[in-house]
């Protein structure tokens, strides 16, 4: 009888406990803190500031993109504006013609993983590179990684039906979804993270280069952020 009395009240006791609830604002700071990731100052590269969003009236998701700091998926970020690349669909249907690159954005550091939270206009096959990703080593090598259609980044203008869809890669996730694109029908708007192993991370890289692959879609950056690998939750 005391032993069941005893099992009674364990259970009774666990019953009450709940977990603590983590502030992720707070746990990036911490990572922050800790220098396991900082996230990069891209003010002199965007080229549409974040105070442009309020004033994109035709769509009015853009007033509640997030911005500023924020953690998705684990990683802290800094949100003021994006980085636009060419895209055809932009081009040739919207007559909007961004710049094909955005070079020698400074780093000035060794790190394990570059996280990227991206958006983008239309669509393309699945598997079309969009966007490239330059290391710039300090021993004046270079590698280049490619950011895939469908796998990394997709249009940020999201299913109407059903759960979001998110991009399929394995170092890629839906960060963010909310508003609605279009003021006469509910299309979320959705925002995604895709986290860009460095091959050689006992080197500094002194500047990331950001390339169009000249696709139909036209890749957005809205904030990086250079850190320890595995962060992603």
């Amino acid at each position: 009888m005391k032993i069941l009395m005893f099992g009674i009240l364990c259970l009774g006791l666990l019953a009450g406990c709940k977990p603590a609830k983590v502030d992720p604002i707070a746990a990036g700071r911490e990572l922050v803190a800790t220098h396991q990731a900082v996230p990069l100052d891209l003010t002199k590269n965007y080229t549409t500031p974040v105070s442009y969003f309020d004033q994109i009236t035709q769509f009015p998701a853009w007033k509640t993109v997030p911005r500023g700091f924020r953690v998705f998926a684990g990683v802290p970020l800094d949100i003021e504006g994006m980085i636009c690349l060419w895209g055809g669909g932009n081009a040739t249907q919207l007559h909007i013609v961004f710049p094909e690159a955005r070079l020698g954005i400074p780093l000035n550091q060794k790190f394990e993983t570059l996280y990227v939270y991206h958006g983008s206009f239309f669509d393309s096959p699945d598997g079309t590179p969009v966007c490239a990703v330059v290391f710039r080593y300090a021993d004046g090598s270079s590698v280049t990684n490619q950011l895939l259609y469908g796998e990394d980044i997709i249009d940020w203008i999201a299913n109407r039906d059903g759960p979001v869809i998110g991009p399929t890669g394995e170092h890629s996730k839906l960060a963010w979804v909310g508003g609605s694109f279009s003021p006469t029908q509910t299309e979320p708007l959705r925002l995604c993270l895709t986290a860009i192993e460095n091959p050689q991370p006992v080197l500094e890289v002194k500047t990331v280069d950001l390339y169009s692959c000249k696709s139909r879609t036209a890749p957005c950056i809205m904030a990086m952020t250079p850190g320890k690998s595995g962060l992603f939750k």
